[in-house]
């Protein structure tokens, strides 16, 4: 355990002794937090600087937010050519309850709107296109609201197929809405202009139970996938939703044993104006079939079955170290490294888990049939298998860097919090990190999105207990959890917030 990260426990009222109860929100840029600790709501910015500002802790109306939210990032727009400049001047932070939704301006934390007498059973409220819409799913997906906050304006779609973020996404750039409604028996596809909300497109698609849907990076298609007892289909339609092309597998395959599709991932539009070049089709067999997106025809077939072959791709076990208090890596060579791990937590079949590196270069991937290993491909020319790392655990998580070519990886081992993480350049590395044990081994872990160098930050916890750090390379081939600060529900009588630093 790294100096400068303390031991949490979680939080107690001063007055009764009692568990209060604490929601931690971090941007999914990693670039700030919230803590609401009953009704005192904390934000955190700049985290990662030694003099890390702190906004003053204020009161939510009621108890019981349901729905903690920061907005995501806006690029400025006057520096088109290079998109990972953001504009942080207006982000924002939602709180929501069964009751109201709250909005305040992050940076000076200025409540800003104030939305009363909502519906209750909302089953997702979040920011919009940006921070100046709010959607909002009724109770039984009985329609959508998006409210303008710049304008005090909203609009309702009726009938959503689902309130989670496969069904529905904005056109990366643009913001136009792409949503999946059941209004009857059939799926229905429409496309709304960004902000107007307008209809641009409807059409009423030819599947049996759309799964969902997703945007390109570069916002030029939108594809869907139908469910895995109708075989392999995924529609592709273009960006103001008509159809252009369906993939139902590969000509030779057979139909009566085709599985179907469990999910779908597109590589990223690595530089701006660039194309996304491929849509990796996960399917219930086990299989991961490769689509140029030029024509959506299939340019290979990555299939999770270790073969002996002239090109042996680098196999990495993990074991317990001597004393069996840390876990490590070791190389090796024999294909009975791929043992299997039953996932005794999900019925689900086929390739659960999808990752481009932030080039597109390299895929992850993580198939149920041996949910403890990620697999990790080349794509470049011929697709081709170049490293796998074997876990004595599932797989929880499998995220790329924003920047650089390296990876880190959680697994359902409670027992001892580690993260794991890959470089192409290096053997890699297994850290502990000082947090609460969780019984299920659901951590969560997410880069900083500013930070570019090899030895880039990353928080890692729990939603009552996260640390921000980077893995500090020491001799001998060992690393260790070199800490920032710690965001934990643990508040101290008369303080004014819960980021500890060193």
């Amino acid at each position: 355990m790294s100096r400068g990260c303390p031991t949490t426990t979680p939080a107690t009222d001063s007055m009764s002794g009692g568990i209060v109860t604490t929601s931690i929100s971090l941007a999914d840029d990693g670039e700030y937090a919230a803590l609401l600790n009953g009704k005192d709501l904390t934000v955190h910015l700049n985290p990662t600087a030694s003099g890390f500002k702190e906004v003053q802790i204020v009161k939510v109306k009621e108890a019981g937010c349901r729905f903690l939210k920061i907005s995501r990032p806006r690029f400025d727009v006057s520096y088109a050519h290079d998109s990972t400049i953001q504009d942080t001047s207006s982000r924002r932070l939602l709180c929501a309850s069964d009751s109201r939704i709250l909005v305040w301006n992050l940076e000076q934390l200025e409540q800003q709107v104030e939305i009363e007498n909502i519906e209750p059973g909302a089953l997702n409220i979040d920011f919009g296109a940006d921070e100046n819409e709010v959607i909002f799913f009724h109770a039984w997906n009985t329609k959508l609201t998006i409210f303008g906050l710049d304008n005090g304006r909203s609009h309702v779609i009726k009938n959503p197929k689902f309130s989670h973020y496969n069904g529905f996404g904005y056109r990366p750039q643009t913001g136009q809405l792409a949503i999946l409604l059941k209004p009857d028996a059939n799926d229905t596809l429409t496309i709304h202009e960004s902000r107007s909300y307008e209809l641009i497109g409807r059409e009423v698609l030819s599947t049996v139970d759309a799964q969902g849907l997703k945007w390109s990076p570069d916002g030029r298609w939108i594809a869907i996938w139908d469910a895995a007892s109708t075989g392999t289909k995924v529609l592709i339609f273009t960006a103001d939703g008509q159809f252009f092309r369906s993939y139902t597998g590969l000509p030779e395959s057979d139909g009566a044993l085709d599985l179907g599709v469990r999910g779908i991932e597109w590589s990223p539009a690595a530089a701006h104006g660039s194309r996304s070049e491929i849509l990796a089709v996960g399917k219930v067999d086990g299989t991961v079939d490769l689509l140029r997106s030029k024509t959506f025809t299939c340019l290979a077939t990555l299939s999770h079955i270790f073969q002996i072959e002239q090109h042996s791709p680098c196999i990495w076990r993990e074991r317990y170290a001597v004393g069996g208090m840390s876990l490590e890596y070791t190389e090796s060579s024999s294909s009975s490294s791929f043992t299997t791990i039953p996932d005794t937590s999900t019925t689900l079949r086929g390739v659960s888990m999808m990752g481009f590196s932030h080039n597109g270069a390299l895929l992850s991937t993580v198939d149920q049939t041996r949910p403890n290993i990620v697999w990790i491909w080349d794509l470049a020319d011929t697709p081709l298998l170049i490293s796998a790392l074997v876990h004595e655990h599932a797989v929880r998580h499998v995220v790329w860097h924003h920047s650089n070519t390296q990876l880190l990886i959680t697994t359902a081992n409670g027992a001892l919090p580690t993260v794991r993480n890959w470089s192409p350049h290096r053997p890699p590395y297994i850290v502990r990190v000082p947090v609460s044990r969780n019984e299920s081994g659901r951590f969560d872990v997410r880069w900083l999105s500013s930070d570019g160098s090899e030895s880039s930050r990353f928080w890692f916890g729990t939603p009552d207990d996260y640390v921000l750090g980077y893995i500090d390379p020491e001799e001998h081939g060992t690393a260790r959890f070199q800490c920032f600060n710690t965001l934990t529900g643990q508040v101290a009588p008369g303080s004014h917030g819960a980021f500890m630093s060193r």
